[in-house]
């Protein structure tokens, strides 16, 4: 899986008539002159003013005949649209704005099959990766009881307990993908190429676990993927400096500096883990403690980038704080 996405912050936005459901799910329903609805929601936590489009020849770029909207303040979309395949791509910029965390979220695209009532890191994990719902299911580690392309973690209708163990993946898949982008940006990429380096040393490695679901020799550690692991995240890590590589050449990206990015490669690994831990030590989705935990995703990712570009103006000069995350959490 080696693509290369076209720059998107300055992609026009198609205006459109809005129609939000109210439960924020998916649903097809007839239109005049043959049009039907598509409804959903974007998460991670919920991302208000994400640019939302169904696009249907694959590219990931937002063209003249696609339709699009932006997200409501609870990360809602809705789209007339007589298309009948396609699939979902949500993109952030400077003025999205996770909820969870009230932090500005750039740079970061989800994707989802045509059908999905949501739009999530896991679903972009599945749709990416060519998964099956209980692929994923399973190899994250997600509670079995919920379907990841219907399940919003966000809303009033859904058990508490379930939704939290269901975002804190979420959280912590973002972490790891924005994290290493931001490494690969820092470096000299550009900032898509950055996100779908990232994203594909993830895919690669879900993947790989995947394969081994069904094979009774491996054990339960090579069957899944833990954001937690060191090992895990090592695994990941393996794969980002190849992966820009590749990308920056394909991209004609003449200032990528792959030393720069191997020199803080392992703090940015360290400094994911320490994050996450911590989310993984969040105990619900509303309280300030929490939204602070979630917040330092987009601190993490901004510290590295700078972290990255700094090794590559002067070697030897790069540093994380989040190496020590007491010292970020007592700041």
């Amino acid at each position: 899986m080696r693509r290369v996405f076209r720059a998107f912050c300055s992609m026009p936005v198609q205006k459109k008539r809005l129609f939000f459901s109210p439960l924020a799910l998916v649903f097809l329903s007839a239109c005049k002159n043959g049009e039907t609805l598509v409804s959903g929601s974007i998460v991670k936590g919920p991302l208000s003013n994400a640019l939302v489009f169904l696009d249907l020849d694959g590219d990931y770029f937002l063209d003249e005949n696609e339709e699009s909207i932006r997200t409501d303040v609870n990360g809602n979309f809705s789209i007339n649209t007589t298309a009948t395949s396609y699939k979902i791509v949500a993109l952030t910029d400077e003025s999205t704005i996770d909820t969870s965390s009230g932090a500005t979220l750039s740079g970061v695209m989800l994707t989802a099959p045509e059908g999905a009532a949501v739009v999530t890191p896991t679903t972009t994990l599945m749709e990416e990766g060519g998964l099956s719902a209980s692929e994923v299911v399973q190899v994250l580690n997600l509670p079995d009881t919920i379907d990841p392309l219907n399940f919003n973690p966000f809303s009033d209708e859904v058990n508490s307990a379930v939704a939290l163990e269901v975002e804190k993946i979420s959280q912590q898949i973002m972490t790891v993908i924005g994290s290493f982008a931001s490494v690969s940006e820092g470096a000299g990429m550009s900032e898509m190429g950055a996100f779908n380096a990232a994203l594909n040393s993830v895919v690669e490695i879900v993947k790989v676990k995947a394969e081994n679901l069904d094979n009774s020799s491996v054990t339960a550690a090579e069957r899944s993927l833990d954001f937690t692991s060191a090992s895990d995240l090592n695994l990941i890590k393996g794969e980002i400096a190849n992966q820009a590589e590749t990308i920056a050449t394909l991209e004609g990206s003449l200032e990528f500096d792959k030393d720069a990015l191997n020199a803080v490669i392992d703090d940015t690994a360290t400094s994911i883990k320490n994050v996450n831990d911590q989310i993984q030590n969040t105990i619900d989705l509303t309280s300030e403690s929490s939204k602070n935990v979630f917040s330092t995703i987009q601190v993490l990712m901004d510290q590295v980038k700078n972290a990255a570009a700094t090794e590559a103006t002067s070697p030897g000069t790069g540093s994380i704080d989040f190496v020590n995350i007491a010292n970020v959490l007592s700041a």
